[in-house]
């Protein structure tokens, strides 16, 4: 790290350990760190105080983890202008050139502050507290999320969980199913809905209980249960897993959430031809089986049309359960780790990492682009993709953002010729 003129290094008065430690809670990976392996990292961390138009470059960014934790910078990809981080944003939550691809020098535009932290030690604490650990996900919950979730933990614990499929849905497939041309038209049918296609992956996994290989795919469970089977499993889950809403507030959730995971589905395949490291048809099922948690509650909640009777109750154990749900699922049902990485991420909007671009990614750039031109809610919480990490990476790998059109155009013609199949009978 480079400064145009000498910073004053301070971590020992009272002020800036409390800073520190305020930090070290909040940003990322940091907060990562249980409470004691924080207090621990904290001892050796400094806070670098910076003067107005000094210059930050990356180098020694490999042994520092560092934070914009007072004032703003403008960030610099050569000598263009690429954005700007203020502190106490989401932004700046992240740490400063973590992605060297995004900008590769930041500028002062005020006086800041920068914490740093120990890369090294971070690593080392980390990795010592991983060792032994077990994923914990502390989540407040109330009487419905209870009465949701024991109903879907009983129905686990028989072997018996159903995810709901749409009456409209359920004629299509049934009218279908049965005369498509082949394995691709018929993925394209299970594809059309996300809860049969869990189901049916579900089955293919159980198939051979002697590999180690998940499906990855619709049409990899295809072939892995054959045609035949793989018809008796559609007729089987179609009658079983119907669902008609049982009020207007749930058929409303029900029916959003079909139009979003359908969409989604088809805009990351879209975006996948462009990877050529990423397959389309494992993309449109990471896209289908990130949400089953929020299938699921829907699923559960249907039987209490009572208790749900307002759309704030219901997205608040919507909001609550979906991401545990659906990576319980995910893992009980033995899908690769990909797909679980998807249900924990994928609205981790101000995530950032190295490497290439990954399904999870994908998912990601597709709910922007859903709420962008389709938003689901006045008050969501989805961010503009302008000012994201992940929107300049995904750039870099010639999918812009900034259009969203063309790609919902695009993932449109898709789910048009789906329902052609669809109607084909």
């Amino acid at each position: 790290m480079v400064f145009n003129s000498d910073p004053k290094l301070v971590s020992s008065n009272d002020e800036n350990s409390t800073l520190i430690l305020a930090s070290a809670a909040a940003v990322l990976p940091v907060s990562e760190l249980n409470a004691i392996n924080r207090v621990a990292i904290c001892k050796t961390a400094t806070v670098v105080h910076v003067q107005r138009n000094d210059q930050i470059k990356t180098e020694n960014s490999d042994r520092w983890l560092m934070y914009l934790v007072e004032g703003s910078l403008s960030l610099f990809l050569g000598k263009e202008e690429v954005g700007v981080i203020n502190a106490r944003t989401p932004e700046a939550l992240q740490p400063l050139f973590l992605d060297k691809g995004a900008y590769q020098s930041a500028r002062t535009t005020t006086m800041a502050k920068i914490a740093r932290f120990g890369r090294q030690q971070f690593d080392i604490l980390l990795k010592e507290q991983q060792k032994n650990a077990v994923t914990v996900m502390d989540i407040h919950v109330g009487e419905l999320d209870n009465l949701v979730f024991d109903d879907i933990v009983t129905a686990m614990e028989k072997n018996a969980i159903s995810l709901a499929i749409s009456p409209d849905s359920a004629d299509k497939i049934l009218n279908s199913y049965r005369s498509v041309a082949g394995i691709p038209e018929l993925a394209d049918v299970i594809q059309s809905d996300a809860g049969l296609s869990a189901h049916i992956v579900n089955a293919a996994n159980k198939v051979d209980a002697t590999t180690n290989e998940s499906t990855s795919s619709i049409r990899g469970a295809i072939t892995r249960l054959g045609v035949k089977e793989t018809q008796v499993c559609i007729a089987s889950l179609l009658q079983s897993n119907t669902m008609k809403p049982s009020s207007d507030v749930l058929k409303n959730r029900f029916s959003r959430y079909v139009q979003r995971v359908t969409l989604s589905s088809s805009i990351v395949q879209v975006l996948s031809k462009k990877l050529p490291h990423l397959k389309p048809e494992v993309a449109a099922l990471v896209a289908l089986s990130s949400d089953l948690g929020e299938l699921a509650v829907l699923t559960y909640a249907n039987k209490y049309p009572e208790r749900f009777n307002d759309e704030q109750s219901l997205s608040s154990v919507v909001e609550n359960l979906r991401v545990i749900v659906s990576c319980w699922l995910i893992n009980s049902w033995e899908y690769p780790a990909e797909f679980v990485d998807a249900a924990q991420k994928s609205r981790d909007w101000y995530r950032n990492h190295n490497g290439e671009i990954t399904y999870t990614d994908l998912l990601t750039a597709a709910l922007l682009i859903i709420q962008s031109e389709s938003p689901d809610s006045e008050k969501s919480s989805i961010p503009s993709a302008n000012n994201l990490l992940l929107a300049r990476r995904l750039q870099q790998s010639g999918i812009d953002l900034t259009s969203p059109g063309d790609i919902i155009k695009a993932a449109s013609s898709k789910l048009v010729s789906v329902q052609m199949i669809l109607k084909a009978s």
